[in-house]
């Protein structure tokens, strides 16, 4: 009696599918086996001087530091006056065991707390740019802009808003200068925010 042509498929299906399973098992392995090595390399690691690594400093004169009338926008500049006296550092893709392996598992705490404090650096920078230009505060909302994308920051809406804020003050020299820049960097979702700003330039705003 002939097999069924659908249980011959069944039993090839079956197969098939241990094969890769088998084959993705054994792949997991080696990169658990891969990373466990990298962690124990990591712990091990000695600690280096970071005293000279590139740390970023908040240029507070010039930035919109004076009293506001609105209570949102100074609670935006407090926080960034308190971060000018903290050590500040964008390790953006830089994994725990990568900053243990390039600069010691000593100091690893240390770089995770820099490394939050640009977080918080740039979140609050784009809240209080969008802050000031919904109240009509351009001038000073390019200003915070403008040095967001000194720090090597990778948030799609502090470049819209910037080039926003270019295009309707008749400055599109300003968004092809900011492409220039983006262009010679190595931020994150680079072209995502190249495309926005080109086609930000080409629009009738």
């Amino acid at each position: 009696m002939p097999i069924p042509i659908s249980l011959v498929a069944v039993i090839m299906f079956s197969v098939w599918l241990r094969f890769v399973i088998g084959r993705s098992n054994q792949e997991n392995v080696k990169k658990n086996r891969h990373f466990w090595e990298l962690e124990r390399k990591a712990n091990s690691a000695r600690k280096v001087d970071i005293s000279n690594l590139d740390y970023l400093t908040i240029p507070l004169e010039q930035l919109p530091m004076k009293d506001h009338e609105d209570s949102t926008i100074n609670s935006y500049r407090d926080t960034i006056l308190s971060l000018s006296d903290k050590k500040i550092l964008n390790l953006t893709g830089l994994t725990n065991t990568d900053l243990k392996l390039k600069y010691g598992a000593a100091n690893l705490n240390k770089l995770t707390a820099y490394d939050n404090n640009y977080i918080q650096l740039i979140s609050i920078l784009q809240k209080w740019g969008e802050r000031l230009y919904s109240l009509g505060y351009m001038a000073e909302a390019t200003s915070v802009l403008e040095y967001a994308t000194t720090c090597q920051i990778d948030v799609l809406g502090t470049y819209r808003l910037l080039s926003k804020i270019y295009k309707e003050t008749n400055k599109p020299d300003k968004i092809t200068q900011l492409i220039h820049t983006i262009q010679g960097s190595t931020i994150n979702r680079k072209e995502l925010i190249l495309a926005e700003l080109n086609k930000i330039l080409s629009s009738n705003l």
